[in-house]
């Protein structure tokens, strides 16, 4: 009865220490992301911004194209972008890929976070729609004619000596683009607009030095004020996606999150494991109270 007993005390002693090894529980948060909005688009020119006083363009569409120079169905893209006759629409061009001579760590962030895109080339009109790949690319024109927009929130927006200053009414940032005419690392081409630049500001400020991002410019500043987030895109495409996964091309380093067990799924380990130890122990226990009621009989 005693080892009886001592093999009970052995299993239960096993138990504590295996529960005692295992890691702590990890889960994620299941708060909901801000979702992003953008509210207003104004375009200035190099030109405009050398005279006194300048004002801004506010346009209808904003197409942001993301694209490599190594990326060959991105010259189908291009083709397609240098057809496109639209006064109300500006093609802002983003390179996210590390591997090219142009390429702005803030167009790979506003790629990877802020538009959560995986495919190179692609194509976000305002924000809100998207075409993935070459393919849905030709469809540009035809998606910017169902597409309408509300730009609005800026006022009083004037660019003086070095300082932009404004008046917003919604929104929580401004992102002001610097996008130049840049030659194709390869091909005998030139990138229109380029970004090249980024200053961001809040909303609230009202005023900005961006001497420093208009210094020798020969080209573009766009002015966007945005309700800062992750954009949810729409497809405006009927067809299947098609084209560069950046993270394998490019050599994106992505990092693995270990989002854990939900609290669901821990508390249902912690009682396999809690049975799976105790049982042989109770089992035990259950057979040495036998033994003891057959001995008192």
């Amino acid at each position: 009865m005693a080892r009886t007993h001592s093999r009970v005390m052995a299993v239960l002693a096993i138990c504590v220490m295996l529960i005692s090894s295992l890691p702590p529980s990890q889960h994620v948060s299941a708060q909901e992301p801000t979702f992003a909005t953008m509210h207003d688009v104004v375009l200035f020119d190099s030109n405009c911004l050398q005279s006194a006083n300048c004002e801004g363009e506010r346009i209808e569409h904003l197409v942001e194209y993301y694209g490599a120079d190594w990326c060959e169905p991105c010259e189908l893209i291009e083709g397609e972008i240098d057809q496109l006759n639209r006064s109300d629409t500006f093609v802002l061009q983003h390179h996210p890929s590390t591997q090219d001579d142009s390429f702005l760590s803030a167009s790979k962030l506003r790629f990877s976070n802020e538009h959560r895109l995986l495919f190179l080339p692609s194509l976000v009109l305002n924000s809100e729609g998207l075409l993935t790949g070459s393919s849905q690319a030709l469809e540009l024109s035809n998606a910017l004619s169902k597409r309408s927009s509300d730009f609005g929130g800026l006022s009083d927006l004037q660019f003086d000596n070095g300082t932009l200053t404004w008046q917003a009414s919604q929104g929580d940032m401004v992102s002001i683009w610097r996008t130049e005419a840049i030659d194709h690392q390869t091909r005998n081409r030139t990138h229109p607009h380029l970004a090249t630049g980024l200053m961001q500001f809040n909303a609230s400020n009202n005023s900005a030095n961006i001497s420093e991002l208009v210094e020798n410019l020969n080209g573009h500043i766009v002015v966007i004020l945005e309700q800062t987030g992750v954009y949810q895109l729409v497809s405006d495409s009927s067809n299947p996606i098609g084209g560069f996964e950046l993270n394998q091309e490019i050599g994106v380093e992505t990092s693995k999150t270990n989002i854990g067990l939900s609290p669901g799924q821990n508390a249902s380990l912690w009682t396999v494991v809690l049975i799976l130890c105790l049982g042989p122990a109770l089992y035990m226990r259950w057979n040495l109270s036998k033994q003891e009621f057959h001995e008192e009989e």
